[in-house]
């Protein structure tokens, strides 16, 4: 008798350490520094958002220049918007996402390049896209997100009602500390591509270019300017 007692406290403890540690798991899972600053992997759909914070729902590798002048190539990575914070994952997908400090600029991809780094916009410093620059001035992308709670009233009749992260770029034209809007629609585009405006549409639509989207906007900055 006394045999199975024992047995059967020890069962008992091990299903208080297995709740206790299962508690602790889901606590440090739903804290707010691990939803923001965490990991790359979190599922938002899970706490009843869609979206991130972060500006990619999948960290890209990129290359990345240190004030050092080392350069470590193909390192994933994702940029914390609202803090401006770079965060780095070089241990693999359980590793612990780090903030990196101290570095110049962020490139990724090939034929597609994107480029990152810090400006001085609207009389502070951001992190924003670099989509073309030369002598006259260079050509951004400033990025953010923005937390929008569902608009129509949950009732019996709709589906699950989802936060959203909303997606915002705002695009400018720097010239030395002055900024001002590039609208990236038809008629800034006419403006700017001036008697080449006919070759800029066959250059679209050949390609099948959106001007909202940075990466395209970038090959029509190029295919004008250089």
């Amino acid at each position: 008798m006394q045999k199975h007692f024992k047995y059967l406290l020890l069962i008992l403890m091990g299903m208080m350490w297995t709740y206790s540690a299962f508690s602790q798991a889901i606590q440090t899972i739903r804290s707010p520094e691990n939803q923001q600053t965490g990991t790359f992997r979190i599922n938002p759909k899970s706490d009843g958002v869609k979206g991130t914070p972060f500006l990619f729902e999948i960290p890209p590798m990129g290359n990345i220049s240190l004030s050092n002048g080392n350069v470590h190539k193909q390192v994933p990575f994702n940029i914390f918007l609202e803090t401006n914070t770079v965060y780095i994952q070089t241990g693999g997908e359980d590793s612990e996402p780090l903030p990196l400090k101290n570095w110049n600029w962020i490139k990724t991809g090939e034929e597609d390049e994107r480029l990152f780094r810090m400006e001085f916009v609207s009389g502070k410093s951001q992190l924003v896209e670099i989509l073309f620059e030369n002598d006259q001035g260079k050509y951004i992308a400033v990025h953010s997100k923005t937390l929008v709670n569902p608009s129509r009233v949950r009732d019996g009749y709709t589906g699950p009602q989802y936060d959203t992260f909303r997606h915002d770029i705002k695009f400018l034209f720097i010239e030395g500390m002055q900024s001002t809007e590039f609208k990236a629609n038809t008629s800034a585009l006419r403006d700017l591509a001036g008697d080449r405006y006919n070759d800029l549409k066959d250059f679209m639509k050949k390609n099948k270019l959106k001007p909202e989207n940075p990466i395209d906007l970038r090959k029509i900055l190029i295919f004008l300017l250089n």
